[in-house]
């Protein structure tokens, strides 16, 4: 989900609300138990998930109030593009779409269930606090995020989850199992985030080590531990192993 207007925000919380919990509100009380039951709603909350990743591009440009069509800051990002595809490290990828959204929240999303129809959705207010080296950064990235690999990474998580998280945890055991369940994921998206920091270094080269400086003085605002991103040391380490290793 990106951020948008208050209206829209509230229309697909409540939409995506009622799609999740409609099997709850639409079958009888007593099929909660049955095994029939139990099979239909995970097969249906994971036909929910693969929904809402393949639709993913189509919500997040229902959720883009204003898109940046024209101007400096489109033409900096069509540029930049353009040269990243001319890369060789990043030439065999899909050519995502980029839309500029006008917003004042730095953002950047790659939304999509397979490479080929997946879209980067990226604010104004990100493009206008990075410089050059900081924009390739941050767009080699998506592209990376665009592939199949990438793109399993973020789909697989969520249906395991979907699948065992069935209601809250009623014991101590059940907790620590779902927090193990949580922590595995955070690694496993830490791994892969790094991943791509690391294919990313070694298609830019030098300037790779600076473009991760400006994003993340660019993304500062938010305190380092609400985010899902590796500790920066960790990031910092790849990214030097990688341009050692070119």
């Amino acid at each position: 989900m990106i951020p948008s207007s208050p209206l829209r925000t509230w229309i697909f919380l409540v939409l995506s609300s009622l799609a999740f919990y409609a099997p709850v509100l639409l079958m009888p009380a007593d099929w909660e138990k049955s095994t029939s039951y139990m099979l239909f709603y995970n097969i249906y909350q994971g036909a929910l998930v693969l929904a809402g990743f393949w639709f993913g591009p189509a919500i997040c440009s229902s959720l883009v109030v204003r898109t940046v069509v024209a101007g400096p800051l489109r033409h900096a990002v069509d540029l930049t593009m353009t040269e990243l595809r001319s890369n060789n490290g990043l030439a065999r990828l899909p050519a995502i779409p980029v839309t500029l959204a006008e917003h004042s929240v730095p953002f950047i999303v790659t939304a999509g269930l397979l490479p080929a129809q997946s879209q980067i959705f990226l604010s104004s207010a990100l493009v206008q606090r990075l410089g050059m080296n900081g924009l390739r950064f941050l767009l080699a990235r998506a592209l990376l995020h665009g592939s199949l690999s990438q793109r399993l990474a973020a789909l697989v998580p969520v249906l395991v989850l979907t699948a065992v998280i069935q209601d809250i945890p009623s014991s101590i055991p059940a907790w620590l199992a779902l927090a193990g369940l949580l922590l595995g994921w955070l690694l496993m998206h830490w791994l892969f985030e790094l991943r791509a920091d690391s294919k990313a270094a070694q298609a830019l080269g030098p300037a790779a080590a600076e473009g991760l400086r400006e994003l993340l003085q660019a993304t500062a605002s938010a305190p380092g531990w609400l985010s899902m991103q590796a500790p920066i040391r960790w990031r910092l380490h790849i990214l030097a192993g990688a341009l050692r290793a070119k």
